[in-house]
C-alpha cells in the first residue's frame, strides 16, 4: 500500500473559508504572528499551541498545509525573518542582541539557526545586505 500524508487527507477541511474550524485556526494564527507571538520563550508545540489557543494536533496539521512546514520549523523562519529586517534597520546592533530580540536567547544557537535557514552567518547576511 502507498503511504499517503495525513495532511493530504485533511486539506479540504482547512481551506480557507470552508469550514469554521479552519477559519478559526487562520484567525488565531494571523493574530498570534501579527502580535509577534513567535518571539515569545514557548519551547515546544503544546506550548505554542495554547498560546494560540488551537489544539496541537489541529494547528500542526493546519500549519503543514499552509505553510509546508512543521510547526517549530514555521516559527523558527518567522523569527529569522524579523532578525533579517533588524540586522539591516539596525546595523550597529550586536547579533547576540538580536538573537535576544527575536526570541532565540542563546548567541551560537541565533547563529546555527540563522545559517540553517539562510545558508550565510548573521553578519555575512548582513554584509551582503547592508544599505
Amino acid at each position: 500500500m502507498k503511504n499517503i500524508c495525513l495532511c493530504r487527507l485533511l486539506k479540504p477541511a482547512f481551506s480557507p473559508g470552508q469550514t469554521e474550524l479552519g477559519e478559526r485556526i487562520r484567525r488565531a494564527v494571523d493574530a498570534w504572528v501579527y502580535q509577534k507571538g513567535y518571539l515569545k520563550p514557548l519551547n515546544n508545540v503544546e506550548e505554542i499551541a495554547e498560546d494560540i489557543g488551537v489544539p496541537p494536533d489541529r494547528l500542526s496539521i493546519f500549519i503543514r498545509f499552509h505553510y509546508d512546514n512543521t510547526l517549530l520549523g514555521w516559527r523558527k523562519d518567522l523569527r529569522i525573518e524579523d532578525a533579517k529586517r533588524l540586522l539591516l534597520e539596525y546595523p550597529d546592533l550586536p547579533l547576540s542582541t538580536i538573537g535576544e530580540l527575536v526570541g532565540i536567547r542563546d548567541k551560537s544557537n541565533f547563529r546555527k539557526q540563522f545559517t540553517e535557514t539562510v545558508k550565510m552567518s548573521p553578519r555575512q547576511w548582513r554584509e551582503k545586505n547592508g544599505r
